[in-house]
């Protein structure tokens, strides 16, 4: 994977992040709504020309010390991963509906993790009135986020956003079966062979049969840091093949997952989530 910032691949004008976030440049979301494109370039490493990686001079233990548009990495008080709980106390307080669609996608190489870019209207997800369309998938190796003090053995992200700038994430766990995923083979293809179109995308099919989930408020996981960003996080993992697993541990050049942040006084509470095909 390259270690530099990815060059646009589809041409858009810089986009600017309403949290104050800076200038994004970001090609891969053009289909999706402007503010999607910007998160999708938060979300994924591509904020503006600071170069950051996970560890070293530039690793996530100095990412607050790179560019003052990364601050919050080392200030905020909200920062995501964080370590959850296998079962929250707090009673579920939100309604979360997920919509999808089968469509086609695109892998993108961003230099710190393979996306899929869907086609517009790929899914939609409506959290107690709010709407948030689809602009992203990828994924990191191992999970970011822990249960119990444990790790999975990869975390997907599929990244949601509203047009008035507001990023809801949907993490899913995965970890090693005994067989291949059909389901999610085609994003191990994309993340095999970056640059790869046309490949089968349907969120419904992608998710835990299980529906129960756990949610809080936290930040994007890469620079910069953005806080304000709505988590929820399926508490069944998906299972892929040993073959599957290792080719996104190859794809993440050993690892590609933020350390976990302070909890502080947030709240993490269960739900479950309904799933409309």
């Amino acid at each position: 994977m390259k270690s530099s910032v990815l060059p646009v691949v589809l041409l858009v004008a810089p986009l600017l992040v309403s949290c104050g976030s800076g200038s994004l440049a970001d090609g891969e979301a053009a289909q999706a709504s402007s503010t999607a494109e910007a998160t999708e370039a938060a979300e994924t490493g591509e904020a503006g020309e600071v170069h950051w990686s996970y560890d070293g001079e530039e690793g996530q233990d100095e990412w607050g010390d790179l560019s003052a548009d990364f601050e919050t990495c080392s200030a905020g008080h909200a920062q995501s991963p964080i370590d959850l709980p296998a079962h929250a106390d707090q009673e579920p307080t939100e309604y979360l509906k997920i919509t999808s669609t089968p469509t086609v996608a695109q892998s993108v190489d961003t230099g710190h993790t393979i996306q899929l870019v869907p086609e517009r209207g790929a899914s939609r997800v409506e959290r107690d009135g709010t709407e948030f369309d689809l602009a992203q998938l990828h994924f990191h190796a191992p999970s970011e986020h822990t249960v119990d003090g444990e790790a999975m053995d990869a975390e997907l992200h599929f990244v949601y956003a509203t047009p008035g700038g507001q990023t809801l994430v949907v993490g899913v766990f995965a970890e090693e079966g005994t067989r291949e995923n059909k389901v999610w083979q085609p994003f191990v293809e994309g993340a095999a062979r970056p640059g790869t179109t046309d490949l089968p995308f349907y969120v419904a099919a992608m998710l835990p049969t299980d529906p129960t989930y756990v949610s809080y408020l936290g930040s994007l996981t890469t620079p910069p840091c953005t806080e304000g960003v709505h988590w929820v996080v399926y508490s069944t993992p998906v299972k892929l093949s040993a073959d599957q697993i290792a080719v996104l541990e190859e794809a993440s050049q050993g690892h590609n997952a933020r350390h976990t942040q302070p909890e502080g006084n947030r709240t993490v509470s269960e739900g479950t989530a309904v799933l409309a095909h």
